[in-house]
Parts: C-alpha cells; sequence; structure tokens
C-alpha cells in the first residue's frame, strides 16, 4: 500500500513538472491569437526624422552671372529652406495664389517626385487648410534671392506663390552668395541645334570618375551578418523560423508561410508580411513615417538618400503607399536599369505598417580605388547631336555606297528633332546596368530627359543604354 502511495505521488509529481515545463513553452511561443502581434507601432510612438530623406536631389542655383547645380549640400541651404518653409506655411497674413511669374534670382530645390504637402505640414504641426487646398503637392521650391518675404512652390502642374512679412529668406540668399562659383559646375543656355533651341542649360562637365567599382551591401556568403538581420526582422519569432539555401544560393528565413525574408546571392533583400491585415486608412505621413521609423531601426537609409517617389497602392483591397528612394554617390545621381525593375529602397505600407521591403544599396569598394580614374567624357552636345534620327529628312540619300556608314546605319539614333525643344533636363549620373554578381560597375552615363522619355547615353562612346 505504501509503495503504491509512493508511486502515486511521483507520478503527480512528474505531471505537475510537465504541466509547468508545457506551459513554459506555450508562454514563449508567438501571440498567435493577437491581432495586434505584428502591429508596428513604431511610427506612433516615435517621432520620424523624415528630413533625413524627404529633401531635393538637387539645387538649382541662379545668382548675379552665375547659374550651377548642386547635388550635395554642404552650406545647410536645405535645412534653412526648411525654416523658411515653416514660416511661409505658418504666416497668418499671407497672400497664397497662383502666378506664371518666376524670379530672375532664384535658389530651387528640386524633388524627383511630387511630394504631398501633408507631409510637409503635419510634420511641421501646421493646420493651415489654404496651404493643404491650394498647394497639395511640392515638386519644386523656389526661394527668391531678390525678395526675402516670398516663396514660389511648383506642384507639378501649377506655379503657387506664398508672400508674408512672416517670411525671411535672407539667411538663404547670405548662404548662396557666400558659394564659391568657380569651382562649380559650368552651364551653357540657349544652345541650338538646327532652328531647335535647347530650353535648359546645358553643363559643361568635362570629365568623371570611371569606371566605379561597387559592391552590394550584403554579402549572402556573410552568413553571421546575414543571420543578424533576420534576428533583427523576426525578433522574438526568430526561433520559429525555417531556413533555407536555394540552388541559386539564396538564402530564405520562412515564418509560418506569412513572414518570408528572402536575401539573393546579388545582395537584394527583400521580405513580405502577409500576417498583417492592411488597414484602410489612406493617411500618407502616418504611412511615410512608419516607413522611415522602419528603415532607421532596420539596416539604416544609404547614404545621402532620399525619397524619389511616392505613389497610392492596394493591399488587400485596401489603399497603401508605395515609397522609393534613392541615393547619390560620388555627388551624382544613382540610375538602376528599369530591364529588372531595380530600385535602391522600396517600402510598401499599409496604416502605419510595412508590408513589403526590398533593398538594393551599391558602396563604393574602397579595396578598387586604385583602379578609378578621372577621364574624358564626350560633351554631352556631341552626344545629343550624334543621336538624333534625321532618317525621316535625309531618306533621299540612304542609298549609298555598300557598306558606308554601316556601322553608324546600325547604331540606334532615339532622338527625334522635335524632342530637342522638348529637353527639360540633363545631367552626369552613375548606372547600375544590373544585379549580376556581387561585385559590380557603376558606368558614368550621360542622361537626357524629355517631356515622355528619358535617354541614357555611355558618356564614354556616346551609345545608347537605356531608353525609359
Amino acid at each position: 500500500m505504501l509503495n503504491i502511495k509512493i508511486k502515486n505521488t511521483i507520478l503527480l509529481v512528474m505531471v505537475l513538472i510537465c504541466i509547468y515545463l508545457s506551459s513554459n513553452v506555450w508562454l514563449k511561443l508567438p501571440e498567435f491569437f493577437s491581432s495586434n502581434a505584428y502591429e508596428d507601432n513604431s511610427g506612433e510612438e516615435t517621432e520620424a526624422d523624415i528630413w533625413k530623406v524627404l529633401k531635393p536631389v538637387k539645387n538649382v542655383i541662379k545668382y548675379d552671372d552665375n547659374y550651377t547645380v548642386l547635388y550635395s549640400d554642404n552650406k545647410g541651404l536645405w535645412q534653412e529652406a526648411l525654416n523658411v518653409i515653416n514660416d511661409a506655411f505658418n504666416a497668418s497674413n499671407s497672400t497664397v495664389s497662383e502666378t506664371a511669374a518666376f524670379p530672375t534670382e532664384y535658389l530651387k530645390f528640386d524633388f524627383n517626385t511630387s511630394i504631398p504637402v501633408e507631409i510637409f505640414t503635419i510634420h511641421m504641426k501646421i493646420e493651415n487648410n489654404n496651404i493643404n487646398n491650394t498647394v497639395k503637392n511640392i515638386k519644386n521650391v523656389i526661394i527668391d534671392l531678390k525678395d526675402n518675404n516670398s516663396i514660389y512652390i511648383y506642384n507639378g502642374e501649377n506655379n503657387i506663390k506664398i508672400k508674408s512679412a512672416q517670411i525671411n529668406s535672407k539667411g538663404l540668399s547670405e548662404l548662396v552668395s557666400s558659394i564659391n562659383f568657380e569651382n562649380k559646375t559650368k552651364y551653357s543656355a540657349q544652345e541650338k541645334i538646327g532652328d531647335e533651341t535647347i530650353q535648359v542649360p546645358v553643363p559643361l562637365e568635362q570629365t568623371a570618375l570611371n569606371p566605379v567599382f561597387v559592391q552590394s551591401e550584403l554579402d549572402v556568403f556573410d552568413i553571421n551578418r546575414i543571420n543578424d538581420i533576420a534576428k533583427d526582422y523576426f525578433r522574438n519569432d526568430y526561433d520559429y523560423v525555417r531556413k533555407s539555401v536555394e540552388v541559386s544560393g539564396n538564402l530564405v528565413y520562412v515564418y509560418r508561410t506569412e513572414k518570408i525574408l528572402k536575401i539573393n546571392e546579388d545582395g537584394l533583400l527583400d521580405f513580405y508580411d502577409a500576417s498583417i491585415e492592411p488597414e484602410d486608412n489612406s493617411d500618407v505621413y502616418k504611412s511615410f513615417a512608419a516607413a522611415v521609423n522602419f528603415t532607421e531601426e532596420f539596416l539604416g537609409f544609404p547614404e545621402n538618400g532620399y525619397l524619389s517617389n511616392v505613389e497610392k497602392i492596394l493591399l488587400g483591397g485596401n489603399e497603401g503607399y508605395r515609397f522609393t528612394f534613392s541615393y547619390n554617390i560620388l555627388e551624382r545621381p544613382i540610375l538602376f536599369s528599369r530591364v529588372r525593375e531595380n530600385a535602391a529602397l522600396q517600402i510598401d505600407v499599409a496604416g502605419n505598417n510595412v508590408i513589403s521591403y526590398k533593398r538594393f544599396i551599391r558602396d563604393i569598394d574602397k579595396t578598387q580605388m586604385d583602379k578609378m580614374a578621372e577621364i574624358q567624357v564626350i560633351p554631352v552636345m556631341d552626344v545629343i547631336i550624334g543621336n538624333i534620327d534625321t532618317s525621316s529628312t535625309d531618306g533621299e540619300n540612304a542609298d549609298t555606297a555598300a557598306g558606308e556608314g554601316q556601322e553608324a546605319a546600325e547604331r540606334l539614333k532615339p532622338i527625334k528633332p522635335e524632342m530637342i525643344n522638348q529637353i527639360n533636363n540633363i545631367y552626369l549620373g552613375y548606372f547600375d546596368l544590373s544585379r549580376i554578381s556581387r561585385e559590380q560597375v557603376l558606368r558614368v552615363v550621360w542622361v537626357i530627359e524629355t517631356n515622355e522619355k528619358t535617354f541614357i547615353f555611355n558618356a564614354i562612346s556616346g551609345a545608347l543604354i537605356e531608353e525609359w
């Protein structure tokens, strides 16, 4: 009888131990049944530092007899401009009106895309329906260097002038006057090709660093770092993540078939979170703040990064936003081939939840700096002239001797003569052709933008690389 009692006692103790251990395991499991388990509240908890990436891609200056374009901001022009914009949006006695006028001397901040004005006003804590309804979007901010009490905003369709005694842009005027224009890029205005005039100043740059050796910021073979990134993303759920290696070498992390993190062998990071129920909320500021906060905590933004596009999208039948970011390298814009729809950083957000995140950043390979040199580039006017399609005007001379001019004839010339006066932007940049391997070479290119198309030309050979 005593033995039976001892056995029962031992059995009871073992059952209690099993219950205790089991409860510990279950308590550590993710909150399966909580609808808020994967909600990102960072946008609410922390005010996003949006000015790090909400900034112009370039600053255009026309001052006295000087004209130049800056792709870096060592003078703090944009930071000072934010104070002026804040004063303009806050001014109680301002006049806000559409205008066709444009200042003769100016500092123009150019964005790659039209930015909803609510992103500015909400972050600045400004309640001004007149500004929101009239301005709507910000594509350019123009500071009149001769009138310190007014600014202009181009919203992509109309030019809006805001004038008030509360606006004071004198500090910006003084910063511009302190710039040494002698060592800045020179431009030529009113260049003509035949009877057509190019409507924008033409850069006279003659040299550029080429080739530029780069490497992806993520190395799929650096297992420790990749695992750390996965832990940072999945956090408490990491212990329940299934990891696999594809034949191509891609690393894939999967949690319950709902959260997927993939890092390709070429350095592209891509994740998708299907566990989040998209909110039916189209607050662009809330979504942008969530994208900024998430990126700041997860790998951070690339150096010299900026917001390059904002678009509305549908996520699970609800409205969301896609924010695309790019960056400058060696004080020039970097462009990605659209053959594979590359982007430096693309974030899809619903409400304040990040649903999708794609990242492909190139860093300069400092181990190969000795292989990079400043070399001559073809003048952009020669590139344009050499790529004008004259086939419709000289068809009567098409029957040339066999082989004569065959190479020139076979070369694609995409610029139609009628496009010349539609050219609205010309600049030197670096072009990332494709994601072929971890190490890559950027090509220096001339970028010619017209009203309808963008042409990418090799700045060394003058040949067309890509057309958008």
